[in-house]
């Protein structure tokens, strides 16, 4: 039963492949592969007749090197121009094919939510996108002019093996089952190492990285040794299963080549021994020599093309479980975001069996400020990516204006809704697309307003090019504090309602850090403000401030609440304040 249901799925899986290459956008440029195809190969038949002509003509002292040469090189000149162009619309075909391929994974993946993205691991996806296509495009880029290249020049070469002497195409019809089943068994034992060299990809991809990404500090901390012991340990993996694929097919030629050459013995026996009986001439020998070659090359092609189909189909199969994938369908609700009053009831999060956030309950009235304040690991970003609907609660209920923050359409919730994250994104690119992605609508003023509230105004003023000055990768040309702060202007020009802040201030001195609250409070009187933070010296005037420990709201209430009423909120309070003191 496992057996059939495999075979059914991976039917479904050649299927789907095929389905997505049949589009008609691609019909014209098959078209004329398949064409050029029968013009090639209708010429590679002529060949064999054209040897034997020779040889007859030689035979008979009525050969002329002028007329020979001229015929091989008209044929053989058709056949080489036919086949580069061949060569050349095959390629285009397949980079189109693989654009389309990866235009549709990229899209299907924006599509998908936080926690799928953060499931599946961007090293993962960096090789479906890259290597897994790149299979498949191989398989398109070879596979159809090896097949219908194949049926024709299998029928051709057959019709004139029989047509020339019957007796003699059986000896080789007969030597098809075994190349078939030498090809089957070769492939059957090599077909797994196709897809674990992909999954090894993966890894190396991430370990890849991760030492880039480190770099820094790994040369800080000396580690440089332990990094390269990793990749070392990937890429020897890699090379064996590289290794197990390369002894497959060095099983592969010499198994052929004897059957090969165990069944060119029996042609020659029989064939010559009519050739003395004078019952076939020599001329046709050669032709029917000539056609066994045509006869057996594209079978041969089809078996190596099996090596080409597995890692492809491999590819595809990861490639289709992303197509596949279709987020949780949501009823969306037709209202819109008003005065953006957020309520929590009941919320409950957990990861591998072990409570993040437990029965967090909680209210942020409009144009107010509310603080997440905490230890390590007390579930303080959990609950920020629940608010932002970036990760789904496991219990309770999480309200905009009474509406589900899941059911609110993602331009919708994102329009009122912005969030600075305690790591900060930046991308190679201006200053100017780093704060507005691309947002044409933006305006300078907006800008300008954004820049002066995070306290980033005077640094890019200072910039020869200004916000047009190009930020090398990753932010490397920005310190910690000027990139918290960029993102922090990135997330005010989209002027949203309800601004999440995840301990961006981490890395900007106190004083920076007020005069970014000041000038929140004074740019943008309206704005509702949820912070996590640390630092209960910077969320002191906040109207609300809720204590989480350990994934439990412990307490929650105004600063001088707090420290009349709770004792875990008095006692980081004042660890803080001896600290700074």
């Amino acid at each position: 039963m496992e057996a059939k249901k495999t075979n059914k799925s991976q039917f479904q899986d050649i299927t789907s492949l095929i389905k997505i290459f049949l589009e008609r956008k691609y019909f014209p440029i098959i078209f004329f592969i398949i064409a050029l195809a029968c013009l090639s190969n209708y010429l590679t038949l002529e060949i064999p007749k054209l040897t034997g002509w020779a040889i007859e003509e030689f035979v008979a002292n009525t050969y002329s090197e002028d007329e020979v040469y001229s015929k091989y090189l008209r044929y053989g000149g058709g056949i080489l121009i036919l086949a580069l162009t061949q060569y050349l619309l095959s390629s285009i075909l397949s980079e189109k094919f693989a654009y389309d391929l990866r235009a549709r994974i990229v899209q299907k993946i924006s599509k998908q939510n936080f926690q799928y993205i953060q499931k599946q691991s961007s090293s993962k996806l960096l090789t479906h996108i890259t290597s897994d296509v790149d299979a498949v495009k191989g398989l398109i880029s070879q596979g159809l002019v090896i097949v219908f290249s194949a049926a024709i020049l299998l029928t051709g070469s057959a019709y004139n093996l029989f047509n020339i002497n019957a007796k003699l195409s059986f000896a080789v019809i007969l030597v098809i089952p075994f190349l078939l089943g030498v090809f089957a068994v070769i492939f059957s034992r090599i077909s797994k190492y196709f897809k674990q060299s992909q999954e090894v990809i993966d890894e190396l991809n991430q370990v890849i990285n991760e030492t880039i990404v480190g770099a820094p500090l790994v040369r800080v901390l000396n580690s440089s040794r332990f990094e390269v012991r990793k990749f070392k340990s990937l890429a020897i993996r890699s090379k064996e299963i590289g290794l197990n694929i390369v002894l497959g097919f060095a099983a592969l030629v010499p198994s052929i080549t004897l059957v090969l050459n165990i069944a060119y013995l029996i042609i020659i026996t029989y064939g010559g021994i009519r050739v003395i009986d004078s019952q076939m001439s020599f001329g046709d020998l050669t032709t029917f020599f000539g056609y066994i070659a045509t006869f057996l090359f594209p079978i041969l092609s089809i078996g190596f093309l099996g090596s080409i189909f597995t890692r492809a189909f491999e590819s595809y199969k990861r490639i289709k479980e992303i197509l596949d994938y279709e987020s949780p369908q949501q009823n969306y609700s037709e209202k819109d975001i008003a005065d953006g009053l957020l309520k929590v009831e009941g919320l409950s999060i957990a990861y591998d069996g072990k409570d993040a956030l437990k029965d967090i309950s909680f209210e942020v009235r409009p144009n107010t400020k509310t603080a997440i304040i905490g230890p390590t690991a007390a579930g303080k970003t959990q609950l920020l990516y629940a608010i932002s609907n970036l990760t789904t609660p496991d219990k309770g209920l999480l309200t905009i204006d009474g509406i589900e923050v899941n059911k609110i359409r993602t331009e919708e919730l994102y329009k009122h809704m912005a969030i600075v994250f305690q790591d900060s994104v930046i991308f190679n690119s201006s200053l100017r697309e780093n704060i507005t992605l691309g947002d044409s609508s933006i305006s300078e003023e907006t800008i300008d307003k954004a820049l002066r509230t995070s306290q980033m105004y005077d640094f890019v003023d200072s910039l020869e090019e200004g916000l047009d000055t190009l930020i090398s990768e990753r932010g490397t040309s920005l310190s910690g504090g000027q990139k918290q702060r960029l993102t922090l202007a990135r997330a005010l020009v989209r002027e949203p309602k309800l601004l999440l802040l995840d301990d961006f201030t981490a890395r900007v001195d106190i004083g920076t850090e007020k005069k970014i609250f000041a000038n929140l409070t004074e740019n943008y009187p309206s704005i509702t403000i949820i912070s996590v933070t640390q630092k209960i010296s910077s969320v002191k005037d906040y109207e609300n401030i809720i204590l989480l420990m350990e994934g439990e709201m412990i307490a929650q209430g105004t600063h001088d609440e707090l420290l009349s009423g709770s004792l875990e909120y008095k006692q980081i309070f004042n660890s803080q304040r001896s600290f700074n003191e």
